[in-house]
């Protein structure tokens, strides 16, 4: 294969500026392009607030690639970083010593890094790549902290500890993945930092903070690596079975050689859900992507997934979504 191309950078809040010789790119004010030797593509950032921004890359690469992170020479002026990948490809990352195949098909769909940490993800030549990348500054962390009740300090300081430095991996479940497509949506050169960029990528960084503390707080342990397997099936068979009922606990343990007891607790700290509540996402959310498409009216959608009373489906995706399905087939 190619020797790879090694990009370095250090500051993500200066990405673009850093990046732009490498790929022998034209930049402007929020975003820069490349269509040459090295690939094809564009990387769009949005500056939302203080301390906190989004960029987005839709690129096809020509060569191999690798976006390398140097560690930052002073904590408190570094950033906080959560990628993510919409590509059908998954990338292969890298924090510190351990690999990731980052992407929204596997459970690990998402990563957060301290500043300290040295990063890469390594993208393969003749693919196309989709990646989202929020930045947070070590201060607009500390805010959020600040920001919480004093009880939770403890726990969500180990996040801002320099002399431990963290990484935390995420599965990147319906609800996760449906406010990332909302921001990809709205990255582009027409609709830079819009109200809804700016909640989305909010709310966004709440969850994930929020899951670290709860990850932190909760008696985790190591999951055997047949056991990670036979929970992705299951994962898998609850996103495409969508049309059909749930399958009861006690089934689905018995198919994974599990106590109903430790799947529930293995589900629940590898996919940050309940298996119920996780079914139940998948379903709403697929609702709402085929309402929002006008693949189907509400009716349709409703027995799609087996409700036989309309009013009961549409309480269900109220209470999720604060909006009727009417509402959003009609917009």
């Amino acid at each position: 294969m190619q020797e790879p191309l090694i990009i370095h950078y250090t500051n993500p809040g200066t990405w673009l500026p850093e990046v732009t010789a490498s790929l022998k790119a034209t930049i402007n004010e929020n975003s820069l392009s490349f269509d040459n030797e090295i690939g094809k593509g564009t990387i769009y950032k949005v500056d939302i607030d203080w301390g906190l921004g989004v960029r987005k890359m839709k690129a096809f690469f020509h060569q191999p690639v690798i976006f390398e992170r140097d560690p930052v020479p002073d904590f408190d002026k570094g950033h906080y970083i959560l990628l993510s990948n919409l590509g059908e490809q998954s990338i292969e990352t890298t924090i510190t010593d351990q690999q990731f195949e980052l992407g929204y098909t596997s459970e690990e769909g998402i990563y957060f890094s301290s500043p300290l940490l040295s990063s890469s993800f390594f993208i393969e030549p003749g693919k196309n790549y989709h990646v989202i990348y929020i930045i947070i500054s070590h201060d607009r962390v500390k805010d959020f902290i600040a920001r919480q009740p004093e009880r939770q300090h403890d726990l969500l300081q180990s996040i801002i500890d320099k002399d431990k430095p963290i990484y935390h991996v995420e599965y990147l479940d319906a609800s996760l993945l449906q406010m990332l497509k909302d921001i990809d949506e709205e990255m582009n050169d027409d609709r830079l930092n819009n109200l809804l960029i700016h909640s989305r990528t909010l709310e966004f960084c709440y969850q994930i903070l929020s899951r670290i503390e709860q990850r932190n707080a909760s008696d985790v342990v190591k999951i055997h690596p047949d056991d990670v397997v036979k929970l992705k099936e299951v994962r898998k068979q609850l996103s495409e079975g969508y049309k059909l009922g749930c399958p009861p606990i006690e089934e689905m343990a018995k198919r994974t050689g599990m106590s109903p007891t430790k799947f529930k607790k293995l589900f629940r700290q590898m996919f940050g859900q309940s298996y119920y509540q996780y079914y139940k996402n998948v379903r709403m959310y697929k609702a709402k992507e085929l309402l929002e498409k006008r693949k189907m009216n509400v009716s349709e959608v409703g027995y799609l997934l087996g409700y036989n009373n309309l009013s009961k489906f549409s309480r269900a995706f109220k209470s999720k979504f604060k909006i009727t399905p009417g509402k959003i087939n009609s917009n």
